[in-house]
């Protein structure tokens, strides 16, 4: 039983420790602008496909540039 116990411990303390570690990271200024444009980047793609499809809707031609 108290083998049991410290492997369960030992895991909690595993996990601790990388979710600290990945906190850790997400405080970094480069790393959370870079999360920031991916979203964005992301946002605006999106935008794009929902108007695209838009004028697909509407029978209007689209040519690729």
């Amino acid at each position: 039983m108290l083998l049991l116990d410290m492997g369960v411990a030992s895991e909690i303390q595993d996990r601790i420790s990388e979710a600290t570690d990945n906190a850790k990271k997400r405080r970094d200024g480069n790393a959370m602008e870079a999360r920031r444009k991916q979203r964005q980047a992301k946002r605006q793609l999106l935008n794009d496909n929902e108007g695209i499809d838009l004028f697909k809707s509407l029978g209007i031609p689209l040519e690729k540039k």
